[in-house]
């Protein structure tokens, strides 16, 4: 099971008229997109789902919001003006926030280290500063 789960549920509160049908696959989307900037996500051991799970659904809210792409025109009087409502979708999540995902995942368990096992004393002419 994965560390950060998403639902209807989870949208509604903000957006209380999306489609039961669209938001299960923009919320199937997300997810797969986000595993694969921030593969830790859907590790059990995952620490931080709160935070990813906001990420996520601020993406999600903004997909939905953007609107349907539709020209509308309006008149008032002699007047006309078309507009038009759609907005160039570049990606799903912005570099912000592929960087705050990848940093979850970096704070998410263990971590790469290295521990120096020769002597100090096997470098008498480096200042010991140098040596860690």
């Amino acid at each position: 099971m994965a560390a950060v789960t998403l639902s209807i549920d989870d949208l509604t509160p903000f957006a209380p008229d999306i489609d039961p049908g669209k938001a299960t696959a923009m919320i199937e989307d997300a997810l797969a997109v986000a595993a694969i900037v921030a593969p830790c996500i859907l590790e059990d051991t995952f620490t931080a789902a709160g935070a990813a799970k906001a990420i996520i659904r601020g993406a999600l809210l903004r997909w939905h919001d953007a609107g349907t792409g539709a020209v509308v025109s309006q008149a008032a009087g002699p007047f006309t003006q078309t507009i038009d409502t759609s907005t160039t979708r570049r990606g799903m999540y912005w570099p912000s926030e592929i960087t705050q995902l990848q940093k979850l995942c970096q704070t998410s368990g263990a971590r790469a280290f290295s521990i120096d096992t020769v002597p100090a004393e096997t470098y008498p002419n480096v200042h010991p500063f140098l040596l860690g």
